[in-house]
């Protein structure tokens, strides 16, 4: 690191990205009502590259992002 320069540790700007995220809402790309009051909620998780590969692959395929991809599988199972 050079002098004079502060580098916040990457844990901490982490952090502080879903300390900023806590009470914003952000609409649903599916268009379903959040049940949460309006409210959503951030949910991170590591995948192997080859699941990421076919998740890519299988939301191209359909013309939406993985993000779209990934919403409509929790809605569907979340019906049951």
């Amino acid at each position: 690191m050079r002098p004079g320069v502060q580098k916040t540790p990457v844990k901490d700007e982490a952090a502080a990205w879903v300390e900023s995220r806590n009470g914003a809402e952000t609409p649903s790309t599916t268009g379903t009502e959040e049940v949460n009051n309006g409210k959503s909620k951030l949910v991170t998780f590591e995948v192997t590259e080859a699941q990421h590969q076919e998740i890519k692959i299988r939301a191209t395929k359909k013309g939406i992002t993985i993000k779209e991809y990934m919403i409509a599988l929790v809605e569907e199972e979340l019906k049951s």
